[in-house]
Formats: structure tokens, sequence, C-alpha cells
């Protein structure tokens, strides 16, 4: 019952005297201030001339469908840098629409503000695969901008993809985003500050579990709690954890949406404050401890499965979790993934 017939759609707003572009917007729409999905297929942006596109309704063949007359297709999107955030899921969307197909894939590269952190997590496993989180074929963190992911995804899946990478000046993958001098443009609602974009690599593992992770508040992902935690304990715990580059206070909050909303809640804010971390230990040894130490904390599930089994792309992360393995032990299984991520990745990347 979708009407995917452009030709109708572009004819009559010409009628009318319009040029009309075709525009195709990822999870947050076009501005990035849309906190859920877009219901509808597609609406016309009277701002832009444009007809936008919601990328989150498109299977392969219909994207393929959708830009079959056009001549390019222009990919301007700020990634951060991780596996589950939904746009490098788009990316690979929209490249395996284009794999095989007429229209020239052009990448506008920007920074990857997560970039100083390297590569981390687990690689991917193909039953833990999912449509917006978990699409990706990499480790949890890549190391990588768009348009190095663009190569990488070229290089090893989609080959027949005609690509070309419009790259960055005066870049190099140890630059921090706020060294580039660019602004920063908060990519969806819940990453407001380059701060919060950093805490939420370490945080969103939080997610798999049923603590609220600051939505619905003035600090998304720099606010965690529920109900059942005292701040002053709670606090007293991370701060014992000793994890590098955070600190922490405590604090109740009551998130106007998500989980929780309208519950007053007990927990932390989290500091960042400087230097180089494991998002993946530090992610690894807060859910340790809530699990220890709080019997109210269980595992999020979904349709019978785990959702931070999809958030991590693997089933391991939380089996080690439950069998109460130090991340050192468990950080060693995670080597050879990803020396090997790193052996294949070497080739693609630009700075």
């Amino acid at each position: 019952g979708v009407d995917f017939d452009l030709r109708k759609n572009i004819n009559l707003l010409r009628e009318r005297g319009m040029e009309i572009s075709i525009i195709l917007a990822p999870e947050h729409g076009v501005y990035g201030f849309e906190n859920v999905y877009d219901r509808r297929v597609y609406h016309r942006d009277g701002r832009l001339n444009a007809l936008v596109y919601n990328l989150h309704h498109f299977t392969v063949p219909q994207l393929r469908y959708l830009v079959r007359g056009a001549d390019a297709v222009v990919f301007d999107i700020q990634d951060m840098g991780l596996r589950c955030y939904t746009y490098i899921s788009v990316l690979k969307l929209v490249m395996d629409a284009l794999n095989g197909n007429a229209p020239e894939l052009i990448v506008l590269d920007r920074p990857n503000p997560l970039g100083f952190l390297g590569v981390d997590g687990p690689y991917l496993r193909r039953e833990f695969s999912s449509r917006h989180i978990s699409a990706f074929p990499s480790t949890f963190m890549y190391g990588m901008t768009m348009g190095e992911a663009a190569r990488y995804y070229r290089g090893e899946f989609a080959r027949e993809v005609r690509l070309r990478v419009v790259p960055l000046d005066n870049y190099g993958k140890d630059t921090l985003y706020n060294e580039t001098m660019l602004p920063w443009v908060p990519p969806s609602p819940n990453l407001p500050t380059y701060e919060s974009a950093i805490v939420y690599s370490a945080i969103v593992m939080l997610e798999g579990v049923n603590v609220s992770v600051g939505r619905g508040t003035p600090k998304p992902f720099e606010y965690i709690g529920a109900p059942w935690i005292d701040p002053v304990s709670f606090c007293r715990g991370l701060d014992g954890l000793h994890l590098r580059g955070f600190k922490f206070r405590p604090i109740y909050f009551a998130p106007t949406f998500s989980k929780y909303s309208g519950m007053r809640c007990g927990g932390v804010q989290v500091f960042y404050v400087g230097g180089r971390f494991s998002p993946m230990e530090v992610s690894y040894r807060i859910l340790a401890y809530l699990r220890d130490n709080y019997r109210m904390c269980r595992w999020e599930r979904f349709g019978g499965n785990y959702d931070i089994d999809f958030l991590t792309g693997t089933d391991a992360y939380r089996i080690a979790i439950d069998r109460k393995t130090p991340f050192g032990e468990y950080e060693k299984e995670l080597r050879r993934e990803k020396k090997e991520f790193n052996r294949k990745r070497k080739k693609y990347l630009l700075y």
C-alpha cells in the first residue's frame, strides 16, 4: 500500500512550478531533532523544496527502485564511530542498494568524534545483526570516518558500488572534534554536546538493562539511575571502580519520557574528565557492578532476545558478566577479533 511512484509525485509538483530534490533522511530526520521514528514514508519539505523519504521504511529493493533514475547519491551524514549508532547502518543500506546499480555514491567525509579512541569491542556475529542497531560488519568501535567506512565496506562486501569519497583537509585520526574548530551540530536530540557524545560511547550499553540513561532529561547519557537506586551508595560504588577518564556525582532526576517517565530516579551524573579509555571496559565494569549489587537489575528483553546482545553484536559480553568474569580475562577473547579487523581496515584508511 506504499506509493513509491516518484515520477507521479515529482511531475505533480513540477506542474506547480517547483524544482524538486530527493532527500533520504536517517533516524532523527533531516534536522536531527526527532526523538521517534517518523511514521511517514515521505513528506514534502517546503523550506528545502524537496521530497524527504524516511529510510527506516525502506528495504534494499525498495531503495534501489527509489534511486534508480538518479545520476548520483550524495551521502552527507555525521557519524559517531559506533556500530550501534544507526547512521552507519544507513550507510550499509544505501551501499547495498547501489551495489551493481547505476548511480554513483559520493560520500562527503566528516570527522569521527570518537576516532581518538581507536578500535574497541567485539566483531559483529551474524546471528546478532539487526536492521538498525547492529548491521555494519565491524567491531563495536571501528575507528574510521564515514568515508573510510564506505571504502572498507565497498572493498570487502559491496565491490560493485561506484564510490567516490571527498576527503577532509588537515585531519588526523587522533584529532579531537573540538580541535577541528567545527561547530558541534547535535546528530540527535540525545547528544547535545561533544562531551555527551564521548560519554555515550560507554553508557549506551546500559540501555541493555532496566536503568534510565537519562533520555527525557537535560543530560541524556550523562544521567544514569533507577527508582530502586540510592544515589550516594551508587556513586561510592562507581568511584571505587577507578574508571579511567570518568568521575561521578550522586543525583536524583525524573525523565519526561522513555524509561521511568515521571518517576524519581536515584543515580549519578557521569563526567568525562579527559584522556583515552576503553568504552567496552567502562560499560562492562559498570554493568557488572549493577548486576552484582542490585537484585532489581535485570537484562532487558524483546521478543525473547536480549537487547544487550544486539547492542554489542554478541552474547559473549552478557554471558561473561553473568559469570563474573573479570574484564581483563574477557578482553583477551576480543584481541584476535580486533587484530583481524585492524588488518582488514588498514588499507582503506585515508588519514
